[in-house]
């Protein structure tokens, strides 16, 4: 059985886990989004004429020293997060969690449902079933990570 302490921080990991998920990907939508105005930027100051408005060209390259800022900014974000997830994600990838135990992860800490949700989803209503299945998997992701993750000395 974990102490009420070790199971809050391992259930805060795995939801931060996600969460981070999350941003990273809404993140690098965003930087292909600002790579296609760069682009678009790029385009127009090349078929500009050398007639046209210094000022309208001029504001042009404002923005797109703000669309660079502005990736570069979120790419750098991305590695941080990438950096941030790297124990949690080798525990949860490196020894082959069962079908059940994944499903149960993302249903309760990606899909924030919950026990009695999955209960009913997974275990037919069985609520005792959940919630020992679920400090079972709290067990395995915290022995991992003293073999893979954050415990592990530099």
């Amino acid at each position: 059985m974990l102490d009420k302490e070790t199971f809050k921080r391992t259930e805060g990991k795995l939801y931060g886990y996600f969460r981070d998920l999350k941003e990273m990907e809404a993140l690098e939508l965003e930087c292909k989004d600002l790579q296609e105005q760069e682009e678009s930027i790029w385009w127009d100051i090349k078929n500009s004429s050398e007639k046209e408005d210094v000022k309208e060209i001029k504001e042009l390259e404002n923005e797109l020293k703000y669309v660079n800022r502005k990736f570069r900014k979120n790419m750098a974000r991305i590695r941080q997060l990438k950096r941030n997830m790297a124990p949690l994600k080798k525990v949860l990838t490196v020894p082959p969690l069962s079908e059940e135990i994944m499903q149960f992860i993302i249903y309760k800490y990606k899909l924030n449902k919950g026990v009695g949700w999955i209960a009913n989803e997974m275990y037919g209503g069985a609520r005792s079933t959940a919630y020992r299945f679920r400090e079972d998997i709290l067990k395995d992701i915290v022995k991992w990570e003293m073999v893979y993750g954050d415990n592990q000395t530099k």
